[in-house]
């Protein structure tokens, strides 16, 4: 029997020694509790007595000035009308009197259609004319004695009123030999040359009205309330040309494959420097209202995700979501801070919004105060 087992027999006759070495060892460790504790209140007395540091922010105080919020769209020159003549009869191409690309008068002659035989056929038609007549006369006056009945006399007239229908039409084809302008243009196209011979439907010249040009372009669903006939929007073109213009027209039904709305803004182009076709921007004038220009890397995200600015009141930091309703080069126009705010400029991203700090404001340079005043 070993040393250990003896030792082991001995203890378990004796279980009151066993209960004294865990009493000793409970008393122990609630004895080291209550010193943690005691220490860690200490620390915190320490530490509350010390006083907190506060972050220190550059503030900078902004002011609003009165600005036109503003729409931008992208949209493209068009002309305020295109038509393409066709022939109405057929014949040989005998003159053209218009050149490509020349601006043309309204009623001003493009070409002419050979007249074939249609000057003889009118001259046969006028001659049976004047034999119908001779004919309905004679044949009322029969009708009068009772010699001639009803259906004869209706005869007759219908004789009479298909040469004159056939007159109205002999007319109407020599005047459609001459190709005249509808309207005033750019004779953008010609398809025919002297000696081409043309059927009835062929296409002779495509003519478009320039003045005014036309910037087409799409509104979304949340612009289309804003806008209205007869706003003013300024164009500029891809080519650097400026124009003004006026809402004309607004569409009353979305595409159905973009849910957007189309909209027409019309521009004065007496001079004809215009073309269509342009690519350009275009900015609608909405309402003004105040608004205070901020670069944009003054901008901040709160805890949900909405865009805004920093700013100091009373120590304090406050958080303010912010509408964007202009952009331009050197900053960005924002609504929803009121007529003044103070703007933390430098060391926002180490702070948040409730926290107290210690606001040091800067003097705003001699360009902001300039810009300020002259909005």
């Amino acid at each position: 029997m070993t040393k250990f087992t003896l030792n082991t027999r001995w203890l378990e006759q004796r279980p009151y020694i066993i209960a004294a070495i865990i009493s000793v060892l409970l008393i122990l460790w609630m004895a080291s509790g209550s010193h943690a504790a005691s220490s860690s209140e200490s620390l915190d007395v320490q530490s509350e007595a010390k006083p907190q540091v506060k972050a220190q922010v550059k503030v900078e105080t902004f002011h609003a000035s009165d600005i036109f919020q503003t729409i931008e769209l992208y949209g493209r020159t068009e002309p305020d009308r295109v038509t393409t003549l066709k022939a109405e009869v057929r014949g040989k191409i005998v003159k053209v009197t218009a050149k490509r690309g020349s601006t043309v008068t309204k009623g001003q002659v493009i070409a002419e259609i050979a007249l074939n035989d249609l000057p003889s056929q009118l001259t046969r038609s006028k001659a049976l004319l004047k034999q119908r007549e001779i004919e309905y006369k004679g044949a009322m006056k029969l009708n009068k004695q009772g010699y001639q009945g009803e259906v004869q006399l209706a005869q007759a007239f219908s004789d009479l009123e298909a040469v004159k229908a056939e007159i109205q039409r002999l007319e109407l084809d020599i005047k459609n030999t001459i190709i005249r302008a509808p309207f005033s243009g750019v004779l953008n196209t010609r398809y025919v040359e002297v000696g081409d011979y043309v059927a009835s439907g062929d296409d002779i010249a495509m003519i478009a009205d320039l003045n005014p040009l036309i910037v087409r372009a799409h509104v979304t669903e949340k612009q289309i309330n804003k806008i209205a006939v007869g706003m003013k929007a300024q164009v500029l073109l891809l080519n650097e040309q400026r124009a003004q213009g006026e809402l004309r027209y607004i569409a009353s039904v979305a595409n159905d494959a973009t849910n957007t709305f189309k909209i027409e803004v019309e521009i004065p182009n007496d001079e004809g420097k215009l073309l269509a076709g342009l690519s350009g921007e275009m900015i609608i004038e909405v309402e003004e209202m105040p608004a205070i220009k901020i670069s944009p890397a003054l901008l901040a995200l709160d805890e949900k995700g909405n865009i805004g600015v920093k700013s100091v009141h009373e120590s304090i930091v406050q958080f303010t979501p912010i509408n964007i309703i202009k952009s331009e080069s050197d900053g960005i126009w924002l609504t929803g801070l009121g007529d003044q705010s103070d703007i933390i400029t430098l060391g926002q991203g180490f702070v948040r919004a409730g926290d107290r700090v210690d606001a040091i404001f800067a003097q705003p340079s001699s360009e902001t105060v300039n810009d300020n005043n002259s909005k």
